[in-house]
């Protein structure tokens, strides 16, 4: 029997359970209200646009935002599956647009370059370039290059080191550590977090006013960042019983 057109109208996916990690559920719940201050954020420089035109880097740092938004969607998504590799590869594309907005925040000039890369679809510079230009501290550079480096080894870590079982099944379920996933979920908050700062200190400079933004920004980060000193608190203790 032939199938009808609205039975290929779209996919059936089978469903695949939310992860159950109290940390986990922490940490999403966070970069999600930081992911609200993105929208807000957006919003506050729509309503001013008509009194204070923007510039060349205001765009570039809408656009990123836009991109970041749309970026930390899908990485909750995965995370909330517990699918930590595929979000690194999104989280990788986040701290690439952090030193980008951070290189036009820093010398208005560069955002004439991104532009025309982004609309040949073209990444406009190199990481390693960025990182070198942006940070002068050599132990600030290595910093930078350990943390591209450890999402890139999540990235690639062996996906068949945790498989549950053989003979594989479809509807089987990644064994996937939580701790990735909270670190996942860490360096969204923390990327979130310097691109927000980095695109408030351009669109401040161009003349608007994003005070009560910047306020909420840094309450969610604080909020963020004692929720990683507990956890690690945590997993010490235990280590010591």
């Amino acid at each position: 029997m032939v199938k009808s057109d609205s039975q290929f109208s779209y996919v059936h996916w089978k469903d695949l359970k939310n992860i159950e990690d109290q940390t986990v559920y922490s940490f999403g719940m966070i970069v999600q209200k930081m992911r609200t201050e993105i929208t807000n954020l957006i919003n506050t420089i729509g309503e001013q646009a008509s009194s204070t035109p923007l510039t060349q880097s205001n765009f570039v740092s809408l656009k990123i935002l836009f991109r970041l938004k749309e970026c930390m969607v899908s990485i909750e998504l995965l995370i909330s599956k517990g699918l930590a590799r595929d979000a690194a590869v999104l989280l990788t594309t986040l701290m690439e647009l952090r030193l980008e907005m951070q290189y036009v925040s820093e010398n208005s000039s560069n955002a004439g370059d991104w532009i025309t890369c982004n609309r040949q679809n073209k990444k406009p510079w190199p990481v390693d370039f960025l990182i070198k230009e942006l940070f002068p501290n050599h132990e600030d550079q290595n910093t930078e290059r350990s943390n591209y480096r450890h999402l890139l080894q999540i990235k690639h870590s062996d996906p068949m080191g945790s498989q549950p079982s053989f003979p594989v099944r479809d509807d089987d379920f990644i064994n996937t550590d939580k701790n990735d996933l909270a670190v996942c979920l860490f360096c969204e908050g923390s990327e979130c977090y310097r691109t927000l700062i980095a695109a408030s200190e351009d669109l401040s400079e161009s003349g608007f006013n994003i005070t009560k933004n910047r306020k909420a920004i840094e309450e969610l980060n604080e909020l963020k960042e004692k929720m990683q000193k507990l956890r690690i608190s945590k997993e010490n203790s235990v280590q010591h019983l």
